[in-house]
């Protein structure tokens, strides 16, 4: 037997201890505690460091309650896995009482009795047909020993041939943090019943846990908002099983608990009046609310059908195979150049490799390969060099005294100053004649310092309190000394020669105005990182030298509205008076205003439309860290869906001209965005299915966000002018 306990925040830090305490006081003591946090890396190391009979890790799977619930069955090694709540504690015979049942083979899993701890009191008013409400068992519930249809999450326990052969918990469904989405465990019994219907989940009565249930808990606001989530909830589990066996066990309570409860309020209230009408109001707006929930969600998975994974989202498993997790993707480089061999990979790596292709230090292409029994064969890598060799290095070598002064400007929020620091020293360290390094302070309000950078006089730190990373940057802009200001953020690793390939090219083309540079992924250790580069190509399509005016654009028909092809805000350089004359980057744009990015892209554009040469380096590279979680790429997907559409309204408003000028291409960035995720270097693409439908709407909200934003700037304006000048565009 496994216990295993899901927690994700440290505001519940003493009932997670005495969650484990409980488990260890059991009649019954299991083979081994697992306690799964959940992306909370405080909560994490203070778990690691108190917990020492349990093992503690990590979330490696999708955020919310189902990812760590399937990183903890990844984990197990029992034959019996128990599922505790972080806000639970079991009786000393818990464990014991549950264990029982599974002496019949044909016993796939138990349910556990779940009791409200009440930590402020119960509310007379509150029904209890609705104690599922609080994720407790309620009046309604077979009888002691009745086959169930599925256990209550809080407490219960499943053989690990469930998982085996039906998969995980649907990481579609599950809370993730406080959102009170539910019903992953229902859809696994559902599904796996359908697969063995032979064997039966049963109700344990005597298996108790107390299920703690706070004064926020019992509010009309909590019970309003849970019934209805709780019909979307069935909505999404009805979709993807059916509707007969998705709600079978809620018509029966429709049906025989509700009118039961209402008959025992009466006779159990009527001589207090108010508080029986406050109980039978609770009884018929919690059901309309969960069947309102239902509708809404019916209706809206017709209209967006989930799409059922039979295991983990992050594809780590089918039914009938073992539960391994996702592996990272190996990053492997080649010199096309050099004798080819074969290459040994690592065993814990996934068989899709990420191979790079050099010439003279520089990367000029990359392919998706397969490797069998962590191996690259010779024959295999031979036949991709070969679709290589023509490349050829761009690299500009030039004499230091040709070279021009650059300021590398870095905005920061200071997220982790440990690690801001090690990026600021290895950014002062680079080689180069002639530059120094920025860092803007982008907090409103800090709460504490900036690391500092004793004995590295390159770098220097400046304050923006001024919202936004285009204030950031212009603030940059004005504490700059050096002829041009090249740009990076704080998740990048820098190459070595990145800024002599951006100044050899400023060098070598003394027309060109802004140079942007190549941007690959600096690891692939996460599914969503791999989303990235699979669904937006990454940030870069081409390892070609480009350089465009608006006179002369060869094979760019899209120039310059197709600016992201040039310059990305992690890797981009301008020459510091293009951008004066310019005004800087436009306030109103960029990640911490409302309309989330863009500004990188509207500068170019706005450079390019005034006949400035724009340049794409492919020497200059960074390499970005990206967003390692679910959450985090559809927020980002979403994020640049936004920006775009924002950019593109901060251009037609600011001159008209554009729309006509857009309107000719329109045809064609249709086509471009249609095209979005076929453009990957990999071949087998598994970012969600919800990343379009997500990025476009995004782009839907991208007009409002930036009228939004610039309202928000324009009350600032004397404080702009004050900041930035005269001519700060916002």
């Amino acid at each position: 037997m496994s216990v295993i306990i899901c927690a994700y925040t440290m505001d519940r830090w003493e009932a997670l201890s005495e969650a484990v305490a409980s488990v260890f006081r059991q009649t019954r003591r299991p083979e081994e505690v697992i306690v799964v946090i959940d992306y909370n890396e405080e909560l994490l190391e203070r778990a690691t460091r108190e917990f020492r009979g349990a093992r503690v890790i990590a979330n490696e799977l999708t955020k919310g309650l189902s990812g760590a619930r399937n990183t903890g069955v990844r984990a197990a090694t029992g034959d019996i896995l128990v599922f505790l709540d972080d806000d639970a504690y079991g009786e000393d015979e818990w464990l014991e009482n549950l264990l029982a049942p599974f002496d019949d083979p044909s016993v796939a899993g138990c349910g556990g009795w779940i009791v409200p701890h009440w930590e402020s009191g119960e509310p007379r008013w509150f029904p209890r047909t609705f104690w599922w409400v609080m994720g407790c068992s309620y009046d309604g519930l077979p009888p002691d020993g009745s086959r169930i249809r599925n256990p209550i999450g809080a407490n219960m326990a499943i053989r690990r041939e469930v998982f085996v052969r039906a998969g995980g918990f649907s990481a579609g469904l599950g809370r993730i943090g406080t959102t009170p989405l539910g019903c992953e465990e229902t859809e696994l019994c559902i599904r796996y019943g359908e697969r063995e219907p032979a064997d039966s989940f049963v109700l344990v009565r005597s298996a108790v846990v107390h299920h703690r249930v706070p004064a926020s808990r019992c509010t009309w606001r909590y019970f309003f908002r849970r019934c209805w989530s709780e019909g979307l909830s069935k909505a999404a589990v009805a979709s993807l099983v059916g509707h007969d066996a998705g709600l079978s066990a809620e018509r029966r309570h429709v049906a025989v608990a509700i009118p039961r409860e209402m008959m025992s309020s009466c006779r159990e209230l009527w001589r207090q009046p108010g508080v029986l009408a406050q109980r039978l109001f609770a009884v018929a707006s919690g059901s309309l609310l969960a069947a309102a929930g239902l509708l809404r969600g019916t209706l809206a998975v017709k209209k967006n059908p989930i799409s059922l994974q039979s295991a983990f989202l992050e594809g780590v498993s089918e039914p009938g195979e073992d539960l391994a997790p996702w592996r990272p993707v190996a990053m492997v480089q080649v010199d096309v150049d050099e004798a080819v061999r074969g290459r040994s990979l690592p065993a814990d790596v996934n068989d899709r490799v990420w191979v790079e292709f050099l010439r003279e230090g520089q990367v000029v292409g990359r392919e998706e390969m397969r490797a069998a029994h962590a191996t690259l064969g010779e024959a295999d890598i031979a036949a991709a060099v070969a679709r290589h060799r023509d490349q050829v290095s761009t690299f500009v070598s030039m004499p230091d005294e040709l070279l021009p002064s650059i300021s590398i400007v870095v905005p920061t929020i200071c997220r982790f100053p440990d690690e801001l620091r090690r990026f600021a020293e290895g950014l002062a360290t680079l080689d180069y004649p002639d530059f120094e390094v920025i860092l803007v302070d982008n907090r409103v309000a800090p709460t504490y310092e900036m690391p500092r950078f004793d004995g590295f006089e390159r770098v220097r730190v400046v304050s923006e309190r001024i919202p936004g990373i285009s204030a950031a940057r212009n603030r940059g802009v004005r504490e700059a000394r050096g002829d041009v200001v090249a740009f990076t953020d704080d998740d990048v690793v820098v190459d070595a020669r990145w800024l002599r390939a951006i100044g050899g090219r400023m060098a070598a083309n003394p027309e060109i105005s802004v140079v942007g540079g190549l941007v690959l992924p600096a690891e692939l250790a996460t599914e969503p990182q791999l989303w990235f580069e699979e669904y937006f190509g990454g940030f870069s399509q081409s390892f070609d030298l480009r350089i465009a005016r608006l006179d002369h654009h060869p094979d760019d028909s899209l120039f310059p509205y197709a600016a992201g092809r040039y310059a990305a805000g992690c890797n981009m350089a301008y020459r510091r008076s293009a951008l004066e004359e310019l005004g800087g980057f436009l306030v109103s744009l960029g990640t911490g205003t409302p309309a989330r990015g863009g500004e990188d892209l509207e500068a170019v554009v706005s450079l390019a439309s005034r006949g400035a040469v724009i340049a794409f380096e492919p020497a200059a590279l960074v390499r970005h860290i990206h967003r390692a979680t679910e959450e985090d790429f559809l927020k980002q997907a979403q994020g640049y869906g936004a920006g775009l559409t924002a950019m593109f309204t901060s251009l037609v408003l600011r001159d008209p001209a554009h729309l006509v000028k857009m309107s000719r291409r329109a045809w064609e960035a249709s086509r471009s965005l249609a095209g979005r995720g076929e453009r990957s270097f990999s071949a087998t693409a598994t970012y969600p299915a919800a990343t379009r439908r997500i990025e476009r709407r995004g782009m839907l909200y991208g007009p409002v966000a930036y009228l939004k934003s610039r309202r928000m700037f324009s009350r600032r304006r004397e404080e702009l002018r004050e900041a930035f000048g005269d001519h700060v565009r916002y």
